[in-house]
């Protein structure tokens, strides 16, 4: 087992083992999750492993037991990460079992950070809050094995351990990673061994996390799924992690939506291919066009591509100004580059592997599924509100996953998110 690259996740039920392993599993890491009694083997072939010890709802000495006896596993294991699972309302032993791995001595301290904004549990100012609400004043504080009744996160583990608690909160957070650092070496220099945090953006995992490791290597990690979700990019585990094909971004939009999406695409690493249509007018299919051969060539090297008509808003008025010189109306212009487009974005389609292909502009995508003698679309699911991810079969038995997107529409990430889906 290569140690560097290895992570126990304790978690203290079945369910929270699941949802948090899957933030691993999904970023291509073998997570194998174990229930309680499970036995760790130094041989296991799995980069994560993921233990239940169904301590929740034990007394504070069971819990404290049971989740020290598979650290010390663990540990002897030779796994290099610890991540300590808190349940995302706080139910539980949150402090015992964190002691519990803390009083093995093998971490210089425990970074807790519980929120998971997604599902609606933020942390501001200390305070623990469901959906807006302190999580005591929610039906968890009637929870009938494990109810929550303290809303303030340091003090709730400052009640269940013997340890020193110290806190990161908005201010810090705010202020940015070197805050948030200096901050912790003065909580740990006091003799603080937990250290909790304020969260309540999904930013503010990896901002925090940064400044932790640079601190100290040698972290026990708490959180719910949020945190964890975060691990693989701060360890480097992702960067090994390469999608087997690129995705091919076509767009056809002149929006000021799509120019910002494009260029959130362009600012992650996509090549970008811009047609000057003015260059192709009067147009005849199968000319030559050198654009073509540039896209093939990116795509072959694994590149993820964007072609677009009218990222550069010029682009647009010399298209429109050639165009009435021979004689054509604006709507015939606009007409003519969504051919062109599907013209080109059929040919890379049918000769490359790709992902998948994402389609922005009604006319665009239209004319790309003409072009490739696409006569339906199979919807699948949602990549974002009213974004649909499909698959399309070719005239030539080709089946290519796309995703389609009203031109001016759309958050500034969309096209961003839908191609982390699609690869």
């Amino acid at each position: 087992m290569n140690t560097l690259e290895t992570l126990i996740v304790i978690a203290d039920d079945l369910t929270g083992a699941n949802d948090t392993g899957v933030q691993f599993a999904r970023q291509g890491l073998q997570t194998n999750v174990l229930l309680e009694g499970a036995v760790l083997a130094d041989s296991s072939d799995a980069a994560i492993v993921v233990m239940d010890t169904n301590s929740r709802a034990c007394t504070t000495g069971d819990a404290y037991q049971k989740v020290q006896t598979v650290a010390r596993q663990a540990h002897k294991a030779g796994f290099r990460y610890f991540y300590k699972k808190l349940d995302s309302t706080l139910r539980g032993n949150v402090g015992t079992e964190l002691q519990a791995i803390l009083d093995l001595g093998i971490h210089d301290f425990a970074f807790v950070m519980p929120a998971l904004p997604k599902a609606g549990r933020t942390t501001i100012g200390g305070h623990h809050l469901l959906h807006g609400i302190p999580v005591s004043a929610t039906e968890i504080a009637k929870d009938p094995k494990c109810p929550v009744v303290e809303t303030v996160l340091p003090q709730l583990l400052r009640q269940q351990t013997s340890l020193l608690v110290g806190h990161i909160g908005f201010t810090e957070l705010t202020q940015g990673e070197a805050a948030i650092a200096r901050t912790i070496r003065e909580l740990i220099a006091s003799g603080c061994k937990i250290i909790s945090c304020d969260g309540w953006l999904d930013e503010h995992f990896m901002l925090a996390a940064r400044a932790v490791g640079s601190v100290s290597t040698n972290v026990l990690w708490s959180g719910s799924a949020g945190l964890a979700e975060f691990l693989p990019e701060l360890f480097g585990w992702n960067n090994k992690i390469k999608p087997t094909h690129p995705v091919v971004v076509i767009a056809g939009s002149v929006s000021a939506v799509t120019r910002a999406q494009v260029t959130q695409l362009l600012n992650a690493g996509f090549e970008w291919l811009e047609v000057e249509v003015a260059d192709y007018l009067p147009w005849h299919p199968h000319e030559k066009t050198p654009c073509l051969a540039r896209a093939i060539n990116h795509l072959a090297q694994g590149k993820n591509l964007v072609i677009t008509s009218g990222y550069q808003p010029d682009a647009i008025d010399r298209a429109m100004t050639v165009g009435a010189n021979l004689g054509m109306s604006s709507i015939e212009v606009s007409n003519t580059i969504a051919e062109i487009l599907g013209w080109i974005g059929s040919v890379v389609l049918a000769r490359q592997e790709v992902a998948g292909v994402i389609l922005t502009g009604g006319d665009t995508a239209a004319s790309v599924c003409r072009a490739l003698g696409v006569t339906g679309i199979r919807v699948l699911e949602e990549v974002a509100p009213a974004i649909p991810l499909g698959k399309m079969k070719t005239a030539a038995g080709k089946i290519l996953r796309v995703v389609t997107k009203a031109g001016a529409f759309g958050e500034p990430d969309a096209l961003l998110k839908a191609a982390h889906k699609l690869q």
